[in-house]
């Protein structure tokens, strides 16, 4: 098969948003590479395309691929990612990852939260602001969590994001603000394990095994931040050693999480635990990343008995296939 593989480059971001996300240009060449080589090595023609304005008349003027492998997470910032997946749209030609409407939702976190809410998901208690000087809702628990609304790869969670008091929440806010040039989300901080897990699949659905982020008590990390992320500083275990019952329960959240925002082929759910020992949606990831080796969503695929090639081709496969009505 003839694939275009789409990507972002990163070098084109505008320098605020690059300086957010300083393993973005990296790890968005070494999957571009790793993807084309696991493509090309299991017999398709790959033709590579960076994501511009022009994408629709550079598609028009290569061959017509058989389908598109999406993984441009914008032109010159996180908030263009849905853009993107409008366009091949556009095109008719069959395309890894969700649509546009999935896109949108999920760079809209509070949106997001609102709809695994409606459909029976657990996620905590959330404010957004807008500006900075509204209300603030008097029956947080705090501490709470500070972020972004728009980003990804913990941009925009910092030492800082956790805030002890109402008090100091507001400057938290407007300070964000001023850096992330965004709304900014505010949740109640989930003070025990931190997992997260793929889900692939259309019509049926797969969850990949789930892997458990090690934070020492009292070690330097409590949550992700965009550091610790990047440079790979805090350890993980997949599986996770956890009780089957809440396994179970995370698999089936994640399904549920899944068909709320109507994704299509992989995304990525993360879960927090409350206090009460009860898992929590933090994340959903329309675009979960793809590097070889250090990516979570290939991670948890190796360890289901996937390689990096069968994965890819299973991708490739589940755009395809029928995908049911969305």
């Amino acid at each position: 098969m003839h694939i275009a593989l789409i990507y972002s480059r990163y070098e084109d971001l505008v320098e605020e948003a690059a300086k957010l996300n300083p393993h973005g240009a990296v790890q968005m060449k070494d999957t571009v590479m790793a993807i084309a080589e696991g493509l090309e090595a299991s017999g398709h023609k790959v033709t590579k395309i960076e994501a511009t304005n022009a994408l629709l008349s550079t598609l028009h003027d290569i061959e017509t691929p058989d389908v598109i492998f999406n993984l441009s997470a914008g032109i010159t910032n996180k908030r263009s990612q849905a853009n993107i997946v409008g366009m091949l749209e556009m095109t008719g030609i069959p395309f890894v990852g969700s649509g546009l409407s999935t896109h949108v939702l999920g760079l809209h976190k509070e949106i997001t939260k609102i709809l695994l809410r409606e459909n029976g998901v657990r996620t905590a208690k959330s404010q957004l602001f807008t500006d900075g000087d509204e209300e603030i809702r008097d029956d947080f628990v705090y501490p709470v969590m500070v972020k972004p609304e728009h980003e990804g790869s913990s941009v925009g969670v910092t030492d800082d994001s956790k805030v002890e008091s109402k008090e100091e929440l507001r400057a938290i806010v407007k300070e964000k603000m001023e850096i992330y040039n965004q709304v900014i989300l505010v949740e109640e901080f989930l003070p025990g394990r931190e997992f997260t897990m793929g889900v692939m699949g259309n019509l049926e659905l797969e969850v990949l095994p789930i892997k458990e982020y090690l934070f020492e008590k009292g070690g330097e990390f409590e949550f992700l931040t965009v550091g610790a992320k990047a440079d790979d500083l805090v350890p993980s275990k997949i599986p996770a050693d956890i009780p089957i019952e809440l396994k179970e329960e995370m698999e089936e959240m994640a399904k549920r999480a899944f068909r709320a925002l109507r994704c299509q082929d992989l995304a990525r759910i993360d879960f927090r635990l409350d206090s009460e020992g009860r898992p929590n949606v933090i994340e959903l990831n329309t675009l979960p990343g793809m590097q070889k080796g250090y990516s979570d969503f290939p991670m948890t695929a190796e360890a289901a008995g996937y390689s990096y090639e069968e994965l890819l081709n299973k991708l490739v496969n589940f755009a395809l296939s029928p995908r049911g009505k969305q």
